[in-house]
């Protein structure tokens, strides 16, 4: 029975299409793998105010001084009726905020925790719940986000995470043992 030369050419198409998805899923699926794993070198007090600048740049409304952190202004009316907390901290040691809703009615809650080898970051995407008011609907890792905020604080990690078939950046050479212009103790000249 022939087939249709449509279908054949839909078929056609469709191989490369599925080919090229199965790629971008492998990335992903990558990429994730290594921001679970990854853990923050630098200390709390450097990745927060680059995590509150990456929520901020996204239009995101904080709360009392991360807001004033930033550069964000609101009322008190406006910080009332806002789902946005404040960075608080945890019982070991780590930090947590709140965004307030977007206009899409999604927020985001970050938190940074003291984790064996670094610091763990997890940015988390809520979605407003439309049968209850007050309740958080869906909650997902962003992955995407937490992306963002590693190429903001460790370009250098991003990108082995991003392409772990890079070759890693250069060490600096090592610091010489005397400073120029110093001058080396030696046999005494003749």
């Amino acid at each position: 029975m022939p087939r249709p030369a449509w279908l054949l050419a839909a078929v056609a198409l469709a191989g490369p299409g599925c080919a090229s998805f199965s790629a971008y899923r492998a990335q992903a699926a990558r990429e994730r793998a290594g921001l679970e794993r990854f853990r923050y070198a630098q200390p709390l007090d450097v990745v927060w105010p680059q995590l509150q600048r990456l929520l901020a740049d996204r239009g995101l409304a904080l709360a009392g001084l991360d807001a004033a952190a930033v550069g964000q202004k609101s009322g008190v009316m406006a910080q009332f009726a806002s789902a946005a907390k404040e960075t608080r901290s945890t019982p070991t040691g780590g930090l947590v905020l709140e965004t307030g809703w977007n206009q899409d009615g999604v927020r985001w809650r970050a938190e940074a925790e003291p984790a064996e080898g670094g610091l763990r970051v997890v940015l988390t995407r809520i979605a407003r719940n439309l049968d209850e008011f007050g309740r958080d609907g869906v909650t997902l890792r962003d992955w995407e986000l937490e992306l963002d905020l590693l190429r903001r604080v460790d370009p250098e990690a991003a990108e082995r995470i991003e392409d772990p078939a890079a070759p890693p950046a250069p060490s600096p050479p090592p610091p010489s043992p005397d400073p120029p212009g110093s001058r080396r103790p030696g046999p005494p000249g003749p």
